[in-house]
């Protein structure tokens, strides 16, 4: 099973069996076929599919930004035993998740704000809460400022890593 975690702080479950499949071909895999996501995730109005995650037991804990800066970490095995789809962050209202993504202790986030500001932290500071926890602060945004970006910098790549901004 996969995860796709929305903008509204559902996490939904899908058998990767139960995907269709790309027809078998001689030479690499087109990218033309596949199916809307809507198709295989059950949607609201102006809902979206932010990132896929692992379910499986001992994968890392799933990090997640929102737009009004708040970060959370989830235990990616702490789903429930029954039903497809679960709040595993509490949204205040006009919030919504940016971004998300398996997060180790050694690892980074990254928040990126709308007026250029940006932060990056040790996913350590972030402790593992519950499903329907609301997270912490994890960046201060200025007036009328949001959070538009949220990521996972592993630990292993961070000395590479890089910022780009497009005016």
């Amino acid at each position: 099973y996969v995860g796709a975690v929305t903008s509204t702080g559902r996490m939904h479950r899908v058998s990767v069996l139960d995907l269709p499949g790309d027809p078998t071909t001689d030479g690499p895999p087109s990218l033309a076929g596949g199916v809307p996501v809507a198709e295989v995730v059950p949607l609201d109005p102006g809902e979206r599919v932010i990132a896929l995650v692992s379910l499986a037991e001992g994968t890392p804990p799933v990090a997640l930004g929102t737009a009004a800066g708040v970060v959370k970490r989830v235990a990616a095995g702490d789903a429930p035993a029954k039903g497809d789809a679960w709040e595993i962050v509490s949204l205040k209202d006009g919030d919504e998740v940016v971004g998300a993504g398996h997060a180790d202790d050694d690892d980074e986030l990254v928040l990126v704000s709308s007026d250029a500001q940006l932060l990056h932290f040790a996913a350590k500071n972030v402790r593992p809460q519950g499903r329907a926890a609301g997270g912490m602060a994890g960046i201060k945004l200025g007036s009328g400022a949001r959070a538009v970006f949220f990521g996972v910098v592993p630990a292993s790549s961070a000395h590479d890593a890089n910022v780009v901004t497009i005016a």
